[in-house]
This record gives C-alpha cells, structure tokens and sequence, in this order.
C-alpha cells in the first residue's frame, strides 16, 4: 500500500449514507420554516465539506511551520484573512448588507481575554486541533476528537455565561 492512500481512512458506507440522510432531513426540516436557515445550512455544510477536503485546520498549520518548516497552511490563513477583510470591510463601512444593519464587534481585552486565550490554546494543543481542526475531524469519523469537541462546546458556553469573576 503507497503512502498516499495510507494516510487517509476507507469511506464508511453506513456512516456516510445515515450522515447524507440526517443533513437533508434537516435541510428539509428548516426550508419548511423558510428560506435562511437552510440557506445558512447549506453554507456551512459546504465549508465543513471544503475544510475536510483539504484537511485545514489553523493550529495544524501553525505545528507545521514551526517542526516542518512549511509555511503553506499559515500562508493559506493569510489570504483569507485578506479576502475577509476586503470583503468585509466595505460592507461594515457601508453599515448594512441587504437591507440588515451590520457593526463590528467589540469588547474590551482584559486578563480573563487573556488567560481564556491560553486556556484555549493549550486545550486545542492538546487535543490535536482547533476549533475547525476538530470539526472536520470528528466530522471525518475520527472519535478520539469527539471529547476534545464536547469540552470546546463547554468551554464556549461556560464562557458566553459572561459569569461577573471572568471580569
């Protein structure tokens, strides 16, 4: 067996099919609602599809820069970077897109910013990836992630309690 189809995991089928039919159940649940949410879906089921695809996660590509010396994931973070902000910044500028009034948002740095950041850092570190690393790996089949992502879901709503200590 070569290297190339080593490194990547056989399809399961059942898997595969049980994932199809819940996305488009789902889809059809929400298009019975109306027309945003399963346009929304659909968006972030083709990004999860793109992400996977090319195996991108953020720290991956930071890990890779500093013990292989490949600069190709920070470089691809870069561009779209980029590409965000020309893209959003005329639209935060104009202060509405389709008729929805758009502002950045901003909130004040303070050392529980700070220590929530190292915290996050050293999870995701030790779990393998960050937060789009261990969506498309768990997305991929890879259950070793699924713990890393219960405690990212924790971690994210204990901190959007915005409990008055963290300040």
């Amino acid at each position: 067996m070569s290297t190339a189809t080593a490194s990547f995991p056989s399809i399961q089928r059942p898997l595969l099919f049980a994932a199809i039919t819940v996305a488009a159940g789902l889809f059809i649940h929400l298009a019975g609602i109306g027309f945003k949410l399963p346009a929304l879906f659909a968006v972030g089921l083709g990004m999860g599809v793109a992400l996977y695809h090319a195996a991108f996660g953020f720290t991956g590509a930071y890990r890779r820069l500093f013990t292989e010396k490949d600069i190709s994931g920070v470089t691809a973070q870069l561009i779209m970077l980029a590409a965000a902000m020309l893209l959003f910044a005329p639209v935060l500028a104009q202060g509405q897109v389709f008729g929805q009034g758009v502002v950045g948002a901003v909130a004040p740095v303070s050392i529980s910013m700070a220590f929530g950041a190292f915290m996050f850092g050293i999870g995701m570190q030790l779990g393998g990836g960050c937060g789009s690393g261990t969506l498309f790996t768990v997305g991929s089949g890879n259950l070793r992630m699924v713990l890393t992502l219960a405690f990212f879901c924790i971690g994210g709503f204990w901190g959007s309690l915005d409990l008055e200590w963290w300040s």
